[in-house]
């Protein structure tokens, strides 16, 4: 993980993997039916809890790291693609509940975040939540994206123990708004 950060800082988010606590407190906000997306899944911690879940049949890994990607074909149940930019074509038809999300928006251009997020508002289900951490204490995504996309955010917590401490955002796609 370290290698990878400094090979790529922009694209790889950490330097090392996520703490047990920061992985629970993601978890803890998913919706278990059948079919997950996971964004930026990395060295695959979140994967790997994933995985364990029963009701969870598929975990689609979105990771565009060659390296991170080989680890992460050999974890149980998961189906791993490169491009998040394959996403909205992929599962447009198929609408999940839950898209877990580690991918470092706050390098990413304005124009990036938006394209990101509009993908994964078609790909998400009336009521689906996108749960987001980031190392900042303000949403990666602004709040007018969010509301063109018809997302609300319904919880933030700051997870002290990891390094360094993130913060989980969880947005929740309202097709009212």
């Amino acid at each position: 993980m370290i290698i990878e950060f400094l090979r790529n800082p922009k694209n790889t988010g950490s330097v090392i993997s996520s703490s047990q606590f920061l992985v629970q407190e993601m978890i803890s906000h998913i919706s278990p039916e059948n079919t997950i997306i996971e964004l930026g899944a990395g060295s695959g911690v979140i994967t790997r809890k994933l995985a364990e879940i029963q009701s969870v049949d598929t975990i689609y890994t979105y990771e565009n790291n060659p390296i991170f990607h080989k680890s992460l074909i050999k974890i149980d149940k998961t189906i791993c693609v490169s491009d998040l930019f394959t996403m909205k074509d992929r599962h447009q038809h198929q609408k999940v509940k839950t898209i877990i999300s580690s991918i470092p928006f706050v390098n990413f251009s304005t124009e990036t975040k938006a394209k990101a997020l509009n993908d994964i508002s078609t790909v998400l289900e009336h009521g689906g939540k996108l749960i987001q951490y980031t190392y900042l204490n303000r949403c990666p995504f602004g709040t007018k994206n969010l509301r063109e996309n018809k997302l609300i955010q319904t919880n933030m917590k700051k997870v002290w123990l990891n390094f360094p401490p993130a913060t989980v955002f969880v947005y929740e796609k309202n097709n009212h708004l």
